[in-house]
């Protein structure tokens, strides 16, 4: 019997456990991978107070007085700091280091200048301007979390704490495999009248390596049990299989049959979805086994609501659940009632607009979609003004409250 949406959600939540390993590598190296530990700041940031300008430093005591400059100019990479004497200011350049005696720094168009003097306006309050030593981060502290997934701009963070290497949890190894004996490679140039080119593999190999994941694309699979088999078996060192085709009740649908005689345990078989009904989620050994159709765009929907999860989860992110998103529909959609269906669109940062074709084997709408939002059976129109609830292809989130991956 089918699962719900909801069902086959919370499966994958509480069922999926990684097995996978840690590994020390080197920052520049680390980019979309998992924090496997709670990351320490071994310096202040900033690591010393500093000027937030260019302009004087100064003492606020002496804002109404004519003050005296020194000739020297502080610059950011000073070796030496000199020092002030009472109603003394020095010129002093962004990012520099402020001397101990000053607490405030002027910038220099607010400056009047009388040859060796200069007076100040009088509204500067002590630490103007001035970026103080471990403000934002200090010593000790941590600075990234574990299962943070490391970003570019988390690894400026780690450079400026002097930090070369971290532990990580290595990458997720999935393999695609699509089974079908009309299904030829996109290289072959030479195929029958009634063959086609196999646009699943490739599709699912290139999202599960944008989702960080070292993706294998094994060869297509005919519809042979013993061919399958040995697929299927030479892939079980994978975190998650990934299959698509030769999952409903045809006689050449063989999938599940190999499948379960290689010993998988479902973890739910077929979900109440449309399209991606066959869809389905087992366990080998410590394999995962995500089973998808062979429709292109029922394999996508499916692989972006399951699958993105599972790997999600495997990698122990920290935010594995699906990012919604709150908008509108650009127009009327009128729909068919009586099943959970998957309407996908692109999300243009004011309203959701539906792809022209939803059809489960059209394949050229996907690569504009960015987005799409699921729709409970007894839904047969969305009106233009109405709020509703999207889910982002690309977006993840510590937290999700299931029922919100419903339109409304």
């Amino acid at each position: 019997m089918a699962v719900s949406i909801i069902e086959a959600l919370n499966i994958i939540d509480q069922n999926i456990l990684s097995n996978i390993t840690t590994e020390f590598i080197d920052i520049e190296d680390s980019l979309g991978l998992i924090v496997a530990n709670d990351i320490v700041s071994k310096v202040d940031l900033p690591k010393f107070d500093n000027s937030a300008m260019d302009g004087y430093a100064l003492n606020s005591k002496y804002l109404l007085n004519s003050l005296k400059t020194q000739k020297e100019v502080i610059y950011a990479g000073n070796k030496t700091l000199p020092s002030l004497s009472d109603a003394e200011a020095i010129r002093i350049m962004t990012g520099a280091p402020v001397p101990k005696e000053a607490d405030i720094v002027v910038p220099i168009e607010m400056i009047e200048f009388d040859g060796d003097f200069i007076k100040v306006p009088s509204n500067f309050k002590s630490g103007a301007n001035i970026r103080l030593m471990g403000e934002e981060l200090k010593s000790g502290s941590v600075c990234i979390k574990k299962g943070e997934e490391i970003n570019s701009y988390s690894i400026a963070l780690l450079a400026s704490q002097g930090i070369e290497k971290i532990e990580v949890y290595k990458k997720p190894k999935v393999s695609i495999i699509s089974s079908g004996n009309e299904l030829k490679r996109h290289e072959d140039q030479n195929i029958g009248s009634f063959d086609i080119y196999n646009s699943n593999t490739p599709m699912l190999k290139a999202r599960a390596k944008s989702l960080n994941c070292d993706s294998f694309s094994i060869a297509t699979s005919s519809d042979e049990k013993v061919a399958l088999k040995n697929i299927i078996s030479n892939s079980l060192h994978s975190n998650l299989i990934v299959t698509t085709g030769g999952a409903s009740v045809g006689d050449k649908d063989l999938t599940k049959e190999v499948l379960l005689e290689l010993g998988m345990k479902y973890l739910f078989e077929k979900v109440d979805i449309k399209p991606g009904k066959p869809t389905s989620l087992g366990i080998i050994d410590k394999t995962y086994i995500l089973i998808l159709p062979g429709n292109p765009t029922a394999a996508m929907i499916n692989f972006e609501l399951f699958g993105k999860f599972i790997i999600q989860k495997l990698k122990q992110s920290s935010k594995p659940y699906h990012l919604i998103a709150k908008t509108h529909i650009s127009d009327d959609f009128k729909l068919k009632s009586g099943k959970y269906s998957v309407i996908l669109g692109y999300f243009d940062g004011k309203s959701f607009n539906p792809t022209s074709h939803q059809s489960p084997n059209f394949l050229s709408p996907l690569k504009d979609v960015n987005s799409f939002l699921i729709t409970k059976p007894e839904i047969d129109k969305i009106e233009k003004d109405e709020n509703i609830n999207i889910i982002m292809l690309d977006g993840i989130s510590e937290s999700l409250k299931i029922e919100s991956i419903f339109v409304f």
